[in-house]
């Protein structure tokens, strides 16, 4: 295939441009800065961003996919979601639509949810505005549970903190559940949707749990990997956002791009966010195949030999 790739630079995108690859596809990717494209020299760079739309034209043409992964997971403002993961979302969908190129727009299992966080609404909204934007032109929105793997510097604090022998959950009533799924087992999704799903719905893609997984299992898992027995802190919701403001806080006196995002503590305590409604496997033949043990230790083994954990 001919693949046009936004967000190749972040941990997802590089981790399908390598699938990609490894199939021999033709791949065009835009980055603000080549230099941050791993497989640079591979494939065909078009400088620019979302709100571009001369780059994004130039992106899309002759491409018979265009998987949009591009956008803003910690912002300033409400304002600042919306121009990137919407506004610049439906820029994406318009170049693709313009060339005829089956777009693929990477959503967020937050969306479910969307009052949850500004973040959660941006994904929202943006299925429905890129949906619109797409006119007739085959497009499908896909939300994507939490991610890990190596590369992932988003979950190594909690790595961190079961190698020293605790695991961190929220305290919810029932015991929170989610989806968590290995990053090649993302990018082979994605693939898959690109390939075979149905155009005009959204999917939801889970991981080799039909039901998810719990936190403490989750610490539990993860203890076996690193030969612990972490024991388990039950978080209480307070504790957490006294935290999470005196961080929030600290960031904007020093002027630092936010680390915790508006509403994080709302997702954080949400109880179920386990793929469950119109799930991407019952409509093409992926599924995943990385048991969470197996992810883990894979993970564990790139921080442990890039001197991270």
């Amino acid at each position: 295939m001919r693949v046009a790739v936004t967000g190749g630079t972040g941990f997802v995108g590089a981790a399908l441009i390598t699938t990609l690859l490894n199939r021999q596809d033709e791949i065009t990717a835009l980055a603000r800065d080549r230099k941050k494209l791993k497989s640079s020299g591979a494939v065909r760079v078009i400088e620019g961003d979302l709100a571009n739309e001369e780059a994004l034209n130039a992106l899309a043409n002759g491409a018979d996919v265009f998987i949009n992964l591009a956008g803003v997971t910690h912002a300033h403002s409400e304002q600042d979601y919306a121009r990137v993961n919407v506004d610049g979302a439906v820029r994406a969908a318009k170049a693709a639509a313009a060339h005829g190129a089956k777009f693929i727009h990477i959503s967020s299992m937050s969306a479910r949810v969307p009052g949850v966080s500004p973040y959660a609404q941006s994904k929202y909204d943006s299925e429905t505005a890129v949906a619109k934007a797409s006119g007739a032109n085959p497009q499908l929105s896909l939300r994507l549970p939490a991610i890990y793997g190596p590369g992932d510097l988003v979950t190594l604090p909690f790595f961190k903190l079961v190698k020293s022998g605790f695991a961190l959950e929220p305290k919810t009533t029932p015991p929170a559940r989610a989806s968590i799924l290995y990053v090649d087992d993302a990018a082979q999704a994605i693939l898959a949707a690109a390939m075979a799903a149905p155009a005009g719905r959204v999917y939801e893609v889970g991981d080799t749990s039909a039901d998810g997984h719990a936190w403490t299992e989750i610490g539990e898992v993860l203890g076996r990997v690193l030969d612990k027995t972490p024991k388990s802190i039950k978080a209480p919701r307070a504790f957490v956002a006294a935290y999470h403001r005196l961080v929030r806080t600290g960031e904007r006196l020093l002027n630092r791009p936010p680390s915790v995002r508006a509403g994080q503590i709302n997702e954080f305590f949400h109880p179920d966010w386990v793929a469950r409604d119109n799930l991407l496997s019952e409509k093409t033949d992926w599924r995943a195949t990385t048991s969470l043990e197996d992810g883990f230790a894979k993970t564990a083994l790139w921080y442990q030999e890039n001197g991270l954990l």
